[in-house]
């Protein structure tokens, strides 16, 4: 044990994460192990092995690959806390620990937020000769409305997530478990409605019951692609992706003067410690009327039904 591998102690946590449902976490994990072992070029790595100049180096390696601050950040924060793991198991505290010294400072990044003006003009488009597009338009277009679902959220709803007669759209966050509770809107329940399966459990069959991670991955990937279609077609100054409906509904609630709180909770965030520490949960009610707020436009022009967006 003495001699534990530290590529394979990190695959064993990477399985762990799979195991526990957490893909995208083991898909990072995945990442920084092959990324150090190309660094490192040796078949064999003993964690007791690791020293401070490696660590720099290795960071300057991503670094020298052109990759983004954050997403430097990201691979040496996941290295860092895989090393901890294996030292606490082991039983080991290194005389000079390989991350002494070492600060992550996270780099702004450009907003990725569009007006609610452009969630209009989504709508609006015209898809007759687009169909794949017209589709992510309309899936994106409910992320914005059930206060910036994450699509990771949307595909994995089934008819099991709606209760209270079909009122409230109840699921839990496939990345933090965090429980949402939705009302839901007529402009949702028409967007549910048309695309509905009656032959899938999910509400929008994207998926089938065995799809793996990696198929999941391959949908997103064409999802993303279709939006950034569409914002080409519409000469947006942001690269469309599914998580700018997400930021959308969030600025959009900041500048309708929603709490910050009411925003916390709706986006299903952990880390408002304000809010999840000593404020009470807060009444469906009061996060639907937050939502109603910021989805009222969009909401009278898909109620309409008349849109390009539904004449295909």
């Amino acid at each position: 044990m003495e001699k534990k591998d530290f590529y394979e102690s990190m695959r064993k946590q990477e399985r762990k994460k799979r195991e526990a449902g957490a893909e995208s976490t083991a898909d990072l994990y995945r990442a920084v192990r092959n990324r150090f072992f190309r660094f490192c070029g040796k078949e064999v790595f003993s964690y007791k092995d690791l020293r401070p100049p490696q660590v720099i180096d290795f960071m300057s390696s991503l670094r020298n690959e052109r990759l983004c601050v954050n997403t430097v950040n990201s691979y040496i924060s996941c290295f860092r806390a895989m090393y901890n793991k294996i030292c606490r198991e082991m039983r080991y505290r290194p005389k000079i620990h390989p991350f002494e010294g070492i600060r992550l400072k996270r780099e702004e990044t450009a907003k990725r937020a569009v007006t609610v003006n452009v969630m209009e003009e989504i709508a609006r488009l015209n898809y007759k000769d687009h169909p794949d597009q017209a589709q992510a338009a309309g899936l994106a277009l409910f992320c914005f409305m059930a206060c910036g679902m994450p699509f990771v959220d949307l595909v994995h709803l089934t008819k099991d997530n709606i209760r209270e007669g079909g009122r409230i759209l109840t699921y839990h966050r496939q990345k933090t478990g965090t429980l949402i509770q939705i009302r839901i809107s007529p402009g949702m329940k028409f967007l549910i409605d048309r695309y509905a399966d009656p032959a899938s459990p999910y509400l929008f069959p994207l998926l089938s019951e065995n799809t793996s991670h990696e198929q999941y991955k391959a949908i997103l990937a064409v999802h993303n692609r279709r939006l950034k279609e569409i914002g080409e077609r519409l000469h947006l100054p942001v690269s469309m992706t599914s998580y700018v409906f997400r930021h959308t509904w969030a600025s959009e609630a900041y500048r309708q003067h929603i709490a910050i709180n009411v925003i916390s909770q709706a986006l299903g965030h952990t880390s408002e410690k304000m809010t999840h520490h000593y404020l009470a949960r807060l009444d469906t009610r009061e996060i639907g009327n937050a939502n109603d707020l910021v989805i009222n436009k969009v909401e009278k022009l898909i109620r309409k039904e008349k849109v390009p967006l539904f004449m295909i």
